[in-house]
């Protein structure tokens, strides 16, 4: 065992250590707001769009999936999620872009085409649900098709603005 005063060294090196994180820590306001800098929009636009298309390809193959019976529905629940999840960081990253005046529009558009997509989501979560417990009507399954489908609809015709409103 080391010596009292070897034990004591380290001890108060310890302790200056810890003060001086709990310095550094509080010195760093963590409170201001997130900002993402962005010095090309159209290449930033086109990443999120190349993104955004495997994440959707991944929720459709995956529904499909499912509804063949391939995987079961708490499998699609965590494919779902993490789908979700993504398609909330795009969401979060076009918002704190900080695009200018003339990308205003095609970031307005995508966003509302990844609200939509992330509605899509929430949609087959719960029609996965309702399908792998057998606890829907015929009416209760049109309805969330119906619902899915809308939203599908919807933001593709978003996407398809934010395409058609680059400068």
């Amino acid at each position: 065992m080391g010596s009292k005063k070897g034990v004591g060294i380290t001890v108060v090196i310890l302790i200056a250590i810890t003060i001086a994180s709990f310095m550094v820590w509080l010195g760093s306001p963590t409170d201001t707001e997130m900002t993402i800098v962005i010095t090309d929009f159209e290449n930033h636009d086109a990443g999120i769009t190349e993104r955004h298309k495997i994440i959707s390809n991944s929720i459709e193959e995956s529904l499909t999936q499912f509804m063949n019976g391939e995987i079961d529905g708490a499998e699609y629940d965590y494919i779902a999620k993490n789908a979700s999840s993504q398609n909330n960081a795009l969401l979060i990253e076009l918002a704190y872009s900080d695009a200018p005046d003339e990308w205003q529009e095609t970031y307005v558009s995508r966003i509302e085409s990844l609200k939509s997509f992330g509605a899509y989501i929430r949609e087959s979560m719960v029609f996965a649900v309702y399908l792998e417990n057998n606890d829907m009507d015929l009416e209760q399954k049109d309805e969330l098709l119906e619902n899915m489908s809308k939203y599908k609809e919807e933001y593709i015709q978003y996407k398809q603005m934010a395409d058609s409103s680059k400068p």
